[in-house]
Protein backbone atom coordinates (compact mmCIF):
# COMPACT_ATOMS: atom_id res chain seq x y z
CA UNK A 1 0.00 0.00 0.00
CA UNK A 2 1.51 3.37 -0.99
CA UNK A 3 2.17 5.94 1.69
CA UNK A 4 0.86 9.45 1.09
CA UNK A 5 2.89 12.61 1.82
CA UNK A 6 0.53 13.33 4.73
CA UNK A 7 1.25 9.86 6.20
CA UNK A 8 4.98 10.45 5.78
CA UNK A 9 4.77 13.81 7.55
CA UNK A 10 2.77 12.27 10.40
CA UNK A 11 5.24 9.41 10.90
CA UNK A 12 8.27 11.72 10.87
CA UNK A 13 6.50 14.11 13.24
CA UNK A 14 5.69 11.29 15.69
CA UNK A 15 9.25 9.99 15.57
CA UNK A 16 10.69 13.43 16.24
CA UNK A 17 8.25 14.25 19.05
CA UNK A 18 9.12 11.02 20.89
CA UNK A 19 12.88 11.27 20.46
CA UNK A 20 15.54 12.45 22.87
CA UNK A 21 17.46 15.56 21.77
CA UNK A 22 20.41 13.57 20.34
CA UNK A 23 18.08 11.13 18.59
CA UNK A 24 16.03 14.00 17.21
CA UNK A 25 19.08 15.45 15.47
CA UNK A 26 19.95 12.07 13.95
CA UNK A 27 16.36 11.42 12.83
CA UNK A 28 16.13 14.89 11.29
CA UNK A 29 19.38 14.40 9.33
CA UNK A 30 18.24 10.98 8.06
CA UNK A 31 14.86 12.42 7.07
CA UNK A 32 16.66 15.18 5.13
CA UNK A 33 19.05 12.66 3.55
CA UNK A 34 16.20 10.48 2.28
CA UNK A 35 13.93 13.31 1.13
CA UNK A 36 11.33 12.86 3.89
CA UNK A 37 12.00 16.46 5.00
CA UNK A 38 13.55 19.38 3.14
CA UNK A 39 15.94 22.16 4.08
CA UNK A 40 15.30 25.72 2.95
CA UNK A 41 18.23 27.94 1.86
CA UNK A 42 17.63 29.80 5.18
CA UNK A 43 18.65 26.44 6.80
CA UNK A 44 15.23 25.76 8.38
CA UNK A 45 14.04 22.16 8.20
CA UNK A 46 10.52 21.61 6.86
CA UNK A 47 8.00 18.80 6.57
CA UNK A 48 7.96 16.77 3.36
CA UNK A 49 4.52 17.97 2.27
CA UNK A 50 5.15 21.70 2.81
CA UNK A 51 5.79 23.92 -0.22
CA UNK A 52 6.81 27.00 1.76
CA UNK A 53 9.37 27.36 4.53
CA UNK A 54 7.85 27.57 8.00
CA UNK A 55 10.67 29.89 9.10
CA UNK A 56 11.13 32.45 6.30
CA UNK A 57 8.14 31.73 4.02
CA UNK A 58 10.28 31.11 0.91
CA UNK A 59 8.83 28.77 -1.72
CA UNK A 60 10.30 25.28 -1.85
CA UNK A 61 12.95 24.89 -4.55
CA UNK A 62 12.78 22.09 -7.11
CA UNK A 63 9.20 21.04 -6.50
CA UNK A 64 8.11 21.01 -10.16
CA UNK A 65 9.45 19.39 -13.31
CA UNK A 66 10.97 21.46 -16.10
CA UNK A 67 10.70 20.08 -19.60
CA UNK A 68 11.20 21.42 -23.11
CA UNK A 69 8.01 23.36 -24.01
CA UNK A 70 7.16 21.44 -27.19
CA UNK A 71 5.09 18.59 -25.74
CA UNK A 72 3.52 17.17 -22.61
CA UNK A 73 5.49 14.02 -21.73
CA UNK A 74 2.78 12.52 -19.53
CA UNK A 75 3.42 8.85 -18.70
CA UNK A 76 6.94 8.99 -20.19
CA UNK A 77 7.91 11.53 -17.53
CA UNK A 78 6.26 9.42 -14.82
CA UNK A 79 8.25 6.39 -16.00
CA UNK A 80 11.47 8.41 -15.72
CA UNK A 81 10.46 9.63 -12.24
CA UNK A 82 9.79 6.04 -11.12
CA UNK A 83 13.17 4.90 -12.51
CA UNK A 84 14.92 7.72 -10.62
CA UNK A 85 13.04 6.84 -7.44
CA UNK A 86 14.16 3.22 -7.73
CA UNK A 87 17.75 4.31 -8.48
CA UNK A 88 17.94 6.31 -5.25
CA UNK A 89 15.92 3.76 -3.23
CA UNK A 90 18.61 1.19 -4.10
CA UNK A 91 21.35 3.55 -2.83
CA UNK A 92 20.43 4.50 0.75
CA UNK A 93 23.90 5.90 1.43
CA UNK A 94 23.53 8.50 -1.32
CA UNK A 95 21.89 11.82 -0.46
CA UNK A 96 18.57 11.94 -2.29
CA UNK A 97 18.18 15.06 -4.45
CA UNK A 98 14.90 16.93 -4.85
CA UNK A 99 15.31 16.78 -8.63
CA UNK A 100 17.70 15.52 -11.30
CA UNK A 101 18.51 17.41 -14.49
CA UNK A 102 19.64 15.92 -17.78
CA UNK A 103 21.54 17.59 -20.59
CA UNK A 104 21.53 16.97 -24.32
CA UNK A 105 24.51 15.21 -25.89
CA UNK A 106 25.49 14.88 -29.53
CA UNK A 107 28.07 12.17 -28.81
CA UNK A 108 25.81 9.40 -30.12
CA UNK A 109 25.67 8.36 -33.78
CA UNK A 110 21.92 8.84 -34.17
CA UNK A 111 21.81 12.54 -33.27
CA UNK A 112 21.00 14.50 -30.13
CA UNK A 113 19.92 12.47 -27.11
CA UNK A 114 19.51 12.82 -23.37
CA UNK A 115 22.89 12.10 -21.75
CA UNK A 116 23.07 9.42 -19.08
CA UNK A 117 26.26 10.95 -17.65
CA UNK A 118 26.88 14.45 -16.35
CA UNK A 119 23.42 14.71 -14.78
CA UNK A 120 22.81 17.51 -12.29
CA UNK A 121 21.45 16.87 -8.79
CA UNK A 122 19.33 19.65 -7.30
CA UNK A 123 18.74 19.93 -3.56
CA UNK A 124 16.10 22.02 -1.80
CA UNK A 125 18.66 24.09 0.08
CA UNK A 126 20.28 25.60 -3.02
CA UNK A 127 19.12 27.12 -6.31
CA UNK A 128 22.24 25.66 -7.93
CA UNK A 129 22.76 22.05 -8.92
CA UNK A 130 25.81 19.86 -8.49
CA UNK A 131 27.11 17.34 -10.99
CA UNK A 132 25.97 13.85 -10.13
CA UNK A 133 29.06 11.60 -10.20
CA UNK A 134 27.35 8.41 -11.42
CA UNK A 135 26.37 7.42 -14.95
CA UNK A 136 22.83 6.13 -15.51
CA UNK A 137 24.00 4.06 -18.51
CA UNK A 138 22.31 0.64 -18.87
CA UNK A 139 19.68 1.36 -16.22
CA UNK A 140 15.94 1.92 -16.17
CA UNK A 141 16.74 5.66 -16.07
CA UNK A 142 18.59 5.37 -19.39
CA UNK A 143 15.72 3.35 -20.88
CA UNK A 144 13.22 6.02 -19.82
CA UNK A 145 15.41 8.76 -21.32
CA UNK A 146 15.53 6.84 -24.63
CA UNK A 147 11.73 6.56 -24.62
CA UNK A 148 11.40 10.32 -24.10
CA UNK A 149 13.93 11.02 -26.87
CA UNK A 150 12.05 8.68 -29.23
CA UNK A 151 8.86 10.65 -28.53
CA UNK A 152 10.53 14.08 -28.83
CA UNK A 153 14.14 14.25 -30.00
CA UNK A 154 15.93 16.74 -27.74
CA UNK A 155 17.42 19.85 -29.23
CA UNK A 156 20.67 21.54 -28.32
CA UNK A 157 20.08 23.68 -25.26
CA UNK A 158 17.13 21.64 -23.94
CA UNK A 159 17.07 20.79 -20.24
CA UNK A 160 14.99 18.13 -18.55
CA UNK A 161 14.63 18.46 -14.78
CA UNK A 162 12.59 15.80 -13.00
CA UNK A 163 11.45 15.90 -9.39
CA UNK A 164 12.52 12.81 -7.43
CA UNK A 165 9.90 11.55 -4.97
CA UNK A 166 10.88 10.92 -1.37
CA UNK A 167 11.77 7.44 -0.17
Amino acid sequence: MPISPADTAAVVSHLLSGAFQHDEAVLRERALHTGLMWRCPCRAVNAHDGNACTECGARRLWSTDRTPPRYEYGQLLEDLREALKEWFDDRPGVRRPAAVGFRVTTDYDDGPAWATDGATAYFTDSPDGVEYPHDFERTAVADALVEIADFDQPQTGDRLIVVVPAL
